[in-house]
């Protein structure tokens, strides 16, 4: 475990109750002298702080640990080409307050990045407290090693920029990024009591997007492009012409996009997928038989998926998993077309965390990244508490 993880879990243990060292260190099955040591520095932080004595239980009692820095916050942002929903929480990954805003990428990183700038202002300021750090959930491919957006066929002219730069121009704080997808996994994981230590987070919206999840940490491949099912070939889209300009993608026959553009191709008319949801809740048969479809195709493609990777749990995120008979046809190929042996006790059901999922997963890296800082003491000592 780094310094940093070892840091962020046990904020969220002390936040949840005060603990002592002692307890914290029987309960992680690390050394006190390692937990006292971390302790120690998040005390010169200025981020936890001794308070009062535990109950005796025939010994010296032990001093309980409280977090100190309640009015800490970190900004986390999930991303999408036309929108971005922008939320302040705190250091045990509380969200405080949330807003959506409208945004269009094709204007390009730098004019998107100050509205998103903006609203996190807009936000400190109607909320109170001092920004500490940012993360960004991006709907592309994101190096996080050099922290750019690798050629996202959804965003021209955002290819090799630095979004996490630009956000610590405009806040002054770090800031880090990652794909949608990866971040959708990792909250939900983060989110669940009883999570698998093994899992798949579909992000099923305008595109396609898939996180995973594997022993209980996030995976993201050796060139960070693991999970880009959206741009499988699959044979029921033939020739269909893809936003990546490739043809014959799964994006094409099983996204928010594609059941919009194969509902006009019928001559009814949605503005955006979410339109198309509000139609399948009023039963209208011919958007419920696009949507099913859609997801039966995208069933199909993750079948291969999951009979190789075998997860214990698939989850379904984004505007889709809001549609009962899109879940439900995702899990019906699922169950058909995968071995019994992977299939055995295999959950398939729509996220819990919902849309804050992204928002979560975006929370813990920017919490970790915060603490990962060579000048963390400094950052704290002079601030209020």
């Amino acid at each position: 475990m780094s310094t940093g993880n070892l840091a962020v879990g046990l904020l969220r243990r002390i936040a949840a109750q005060s603990v002592t060292r002692s307890a914290l260190a029987k309960e992680m099955g690390l050394a006190p002298s390692t937990i006292s040591a971390k302790i120690n520095d998040l005390m010169a932080a200025g981020l936890v702080e001794e308070r009062g004595a535990a109950p005796s239980r025939g010994g010296r009692p032990g001093r309980l640990l409280s977090i100190t820095y309640r009015t800490g916050r970190v900004a986390v942002i999930s991303m999408g080409a036309k929108h971005a929903n922008v939320a302040l929480a705190d250091l045990a990954r509380t969200i405080h307050i949330d807003s959506s805003i409208a945004i269009d990428v094709a204007q390009g990183p730098e004019a998107t990045v100050e509205l998103i700038a903006a609203e996190v202002r807009s936000l400190l300021a109607r909320e109170g407290g001092e920004l500490l750090s940012v993360g960004i959930c991006i709907p592309g491919p994101v190096d996080i090693e050099r922290r750019v957006v690798i050629a996202p066929s959804r965003m021209p002219g955002w290819h090799n920029q630095d979004v996490g730069a630009l956000l610590e121009a405009a806040l002054g704080v770090p800031a880090i990024t990652d794909n949608d997808a990866n971040l959708a996994a990792l909250g939900e994981y983060l989110s669940r009591s009883d999570a698998a230590a093994n899992s798949i987070t579909v992000l099923a919206g305008t595109g396609i997007g898939t996180g995973i999840i594997v022993d209980g940490e996030l995976y993201r491949g050796s060139t960070y492009a693991s999970g880009d099912i959206t741009h499988t070939k699959v044979e029921a889209a033939a020739e269909r012409m893809c936003s990546c300009g490739n043809r014959g993608c799964l994006e094409t026959i099983a996204s928010g996009a594609a059941i919009v553009g194969d509902l006009a191709t019928s001559g009814i008319t949605a503005q955006d997928i979410i339109e198309v949801l509000a139609m399948v809740r009023d039963g209208d048969p011919a958007a419920n038989g696009v949507v099913r479809e859609a997801g039966r195709q995208l069933g199909l493609a993750l079948s291969t998926v999951v009979n190789f990777f075998n997860p214990g749990d698939v989850y379904l995120t984004g505007a889709l998993s809001g549609a009962s008979v899109y879940v439900a046809a995702v899990r019906s190929q699922l169950y058909e077309r995968c071995l019994p042996l992977v299939t055995a006790g295999l959950r398939v059901e729509a996220a819990q965390a919902g849309n804050d999922a992204g928002l979560l997963g975006a929370a813990e890296l920017a919490i970790l990244h915060l603490l990962n800082q060579p000048s963390l003491p400094a950052r704290f000592s002079d601030s209020g508490n």
